[in-house]
């Protein structure tokens, strides 16, 4: 009599370690394919780009790749996306600054100036691994370099 009792329980704790894996798996899949908000961080008092972290301050790329294929590797600044998301910068500071891609971009018809509203937003067209420079206004020294990689 307690074997028939025993097997509905197994099948029950099997079932449910299914759906927390499923979930798990979905989870890490809806969070690495969302649109990407980056901050650049600024030193007040020189207005230079100091760094640029995703605002959730989690690596994306290590949700997409496994540790040997991941094209950042170890670089924090390296952010991934796909095609059709959108990345977004703004500056911790609030300062007016503007992006600049050294070798080809992954967008198409982007305005790369951040204004009065300090905030640039495009969207991917194009799949790559990308670095592109943040010029801060009023910052006198070389501009800041992160990368994008888009798979």
């Amino acid at each position: 009599m307690n074997t028939l009792k025993v097997k509905p329980i197994s099948t029950m704790v099997k079932v449910l370690m299914f759906l927390i894996a499923s979930s798990s798996i979905f989870a890490m899949a809806a969070n690495s394919n969302k649109d990407r908000q980056l901050i650049i961080e600024v030193n007040p008092s020189t207005h230079c780009a100091i760094n640029v972290v995703p605002s959730d301050h989690e690596s994306n790329c290590a949700l997409l790749y496994p540790a040997d294929k991941n094209p950042c590797k170890n670089d924090p600044e390296c952010v991934c996306s796909k095609k059709e998301k959108y990345i977004s910068w703004q500056t911790s500071t609030g300062d007016e600054f503007d992006i600049n891609f050294t070798e080809g971009s992954p967008f198409k018809r982007c305005d790369y100036s951040a204004g009065r509203d300090g905030k640039v937003r495009c969207k991917i067209k194009n799949d790559g691994d990308y670095y592109y420079e943040v010029n801060v206004e009023g910052c006198d020294s070389n501009p800041y370099d992160p990368r994008i990689v888009v798979q």
